[in-house]
């Protein structure tokens, strides 16, 4: 027979127990989703003109500026990818809302292959990129334009090393695995800039760069006030101002010997 006292305990086990399980409360797992849902609207309308109305034939086409576009696997196999990490964000909070844990932890698990292959596609595609640059523009051109897509790869890398490492501390794995959607937001909305506001591409991509600071800046502020200590998000602030700062730098002697580097690496 259980006495009063051991109900109480078990009851306190339970509440605690259901804390870890559930570590945000539900206003904050709703933001997320509504997070995640805009930045698939985003993604959606930005690469709507460039990839997405051009399905299923995906004829090559040449574009306004007189660029002509050659639709490759590696576009395909990247555009899948990102389209799978997204969905996949999406998919994990609405599980938690729900109460799905385990089903939340069984989806997590295929991030362990996911991941690799969207950092695969998003190295492909920059490497295409720059041979493409090289060609067209030369060296000097093709090395700064790394300075757009190389930290992305890099970023995304580690907010996901990190999400992965502190996946036993609910707060700061959410935190970090939301993180890996930053490196996204650029290319949706530079193409939006570019295709519809005909943006010059180079003044699209410095603008893109202030307003992801300024997406950082919002949440870290929000978040570290919220909690009332120093968000995780302001790694996230940290590294996309180090982003818009390098891309600034990318034709100074500075910025032309460390992409040159990196150049090695295609």
């Amino acid at each position: 027979m259980i006495t009063q006292p051991e109900e109480a305990k078990i009851e306190t086990l339970k509440k605690v127990s259901l804390q870890n399980e559930r570590p945000v409360s539900r206003r904050a797992i709703i933001s997320i989703i509504t997070g995640i849902v805009l930045l698939l609207i985003l993604v959606h309308i930005g690469f709507s003109k460039t990839y997405i109305r051009h399905f299923p034939g995906f004829a090559d086409y040449v574009r306004p500026n007189g660029r002509k576009i050659h639709f490759t696997w590696v576009m395909h196999f990247h555009g899948m990818m990102m389209m799978g990490w997204v969905l996949m964000l999406l998919l994990q909070p609405i599980l938690i809302l729900k109460g799905k844990i385990k089903w939340h932890r069984r989806v997590g698990t295929l991030s362990y292959v996911l991941a690799p292959l969207v950092l695969l596609s998003m190295w492909l595609i920059t490497r295409g990129r720059f041979l493409e640059f090289l060609g067209l523009q030369g060296y000097t051109a093709a090395v700064a334009n790394l300075s757009l897509n190389v930290p992305n790869i890099v970023f995304f890398a580690l907010f996901y090393f990190l999400a992965i490492y502190y996946k036993r501390q609910p707060h700061l794995h959410m935190r970090f695995m939301c993180s890996t959607a930053f490196p996204l937001i650029g290319p949706g909305l530079a193409r939006i800039f570019t295709s519809y506001l005909e943006f010059d591409r180079e003044y699209a991509a410095s603008t893109v760069r202030i307003i992801t600071v300024l997406i950082a800046a919002a949440i870290t502020i929000s978040d570290s006030v919220r909690t009332k200590r120093i968000s995780p998000f302001a790694l996230v602030l940290g590294l996309m101002l180090l982003h818009a700062i390098l891309w600034e730098l990318r034709y100074t002697p500075f910025g032309q010997s460390v992409w040159g580097v990196v150049a090695k690496m295609f």
